[in-house]
């Protein structure tokens, strides 16, 4: 093999090692952009499955307190109602009560003033 030969092999090695290294470089490159799309899609689903979990916890937390709020205003008024019933049922031993007061101040005034 003369010299020029091996200089046109050589020369040709060097082309086609210059070419596989630009298309690994191009892969590389599109394997990391197809990564940084698929990270990207994981990222954005996890985002959405989040604030979906997130809401889904506040709509329970709030229909537990509206629940319970419910049911606290339910006791309140049953308490209440059974509060005026004996306050009611009193009105006449209270009335009576007084009459009587009264009616003793007035007796103890009129045997004063005789």
């Amino acid at each position: 093999m003369s010299k020029a030969e091996i200089l046109t092999q050589l020369k040709t090695a060097e082309e086609q090692a210059k070419g596989r290294r630009a298309k690994a470089d191009e892969e590389a490159r599109q394997t990391i952009a197809a990564a940084r799309k698929d990270a990207s899609a994981i990222l954005e689903n996890a985002r959405v499955k989040a604030a979906a979990e997130a809401q889904s916890k506040i709509d329970k937390a709030a229909a537990e307190v509206g629940a319970e709020s419910k049911a606290m205003r339910t006791d309140g008024e049953k308490s209440a109602a059974a509060l005026k019933a004996t306050a009611t049922k009193n009105v006449g031993a209270a009335t009576d009560s007084l009459i009587k007061e009264f009616e003793r101040y007035v007796d103890v005034r009129a045997s004063q003033n005789g």
